[in-house]
């Protein structure tokens, strides 16, 4: 937490952007294989949602969309370790059904599983155990502090 004032007074997080060439394809895959909530409001652009104070918004663009760095992630949470191995299976089943360009091995890094896949639209998506709870402590214990 900062202890200045800041220059903006930000009231909330409202939402982030991505990109698609294909809103029906993209909303297909958002829907039925992750399981997000998508609504499309405008012409071109439809809004994600997993419940919670913020959202995602899909904008249409010519031609194809960017492909994004792994490190340009969208984390989802599931609740157990089979569930994430469940969904990579998933993943690997109905890849071509889905445009799914790559899926990685699943990992374990401490308590947490997961693993990232790129969508038709070059945006990553990983699935893991990791939740809620875990960034509520990470603020709580507020800016690493070299030794």
């Amino acid at each position: 937490m900062t202890a200045t004032q800041p220059l903006v007074a930000t009231q909330s997080f409202s939402h982030g952007t991505i990109e698609c060439s294909d809103m029906a394809k993209t909303r297909r895959f958002l829907g039925q294989f992750l399981g997000v909530d998508v609504v499309r409001p405008l012409p071109e652009a439809q809004y994600l949602w997993k419940g919670g104070p913020w959202s995602v918004v899909c904008v249409c663009v010519e031609g194809d969309a960017k492909i994004q760095g792994q490190q340009n992630h969208f984390k989802l949470s599931v609740r157990t370790a089979a569930e994430v191995d469940d969904a990579h299976e998933a993943a690997q089943v109905h890849r071509d059904d889905f445009g799914i360009r790559e899926i990685t091995p699943v990992k374990e890094d401490g308590p947490f599983r997961a693993f990232r896949l790129l969508d038709q639209d070059g945006s990553w998506w990983e699935v893991t155990t990791l939740n809620q709870a875990h960034y509520d402590r990470l603020f709580e214990q507020g800016d690493h502090k070299p030794a």
